[in-house]
């Protein structure tokens, strides 16, 4: 049996910083989603980036090598069978 499924998204202060980083995230080949930040880590609303685990750490070096803001990264658990297929 199979554990639970997680996505990483990591929060940012505006969406510039996110921008910021999406674009680099762009350059580098590396796979993200832009999506609303989810209540359930922050009750600020604006947009995070979804990004795989397998590439959290190269992440957090491009983060801290471009001196991007950022609020934190959180794990979230992927709800399934949530039938709103958007959330």
């Amino acid at each position: 049996m199979e554990g639970p499924d997680y996505n990483w998204y990591i929060l940012f202060p505006n969406h510039h910083e996110g921008l910021r980083l999406s674009s680099e995230l762009k350059r580098q080949g590396i796979k993200y989603t832009i999506a609303p930040t989810p209540r359930s880590v922050s009750t600020c609303c604006g947009i995070s980036l979804i990004i795989e685990e397998k590439d959290l750490d190269f992440v957090k070096k491009i983060i801290a090598n471009l001196a991007i803001t950022i609020e934190k990264i959180a794990k979230v658990l992927v709800k399934k069978n949530w039938p709103y297929k958007s959330c």
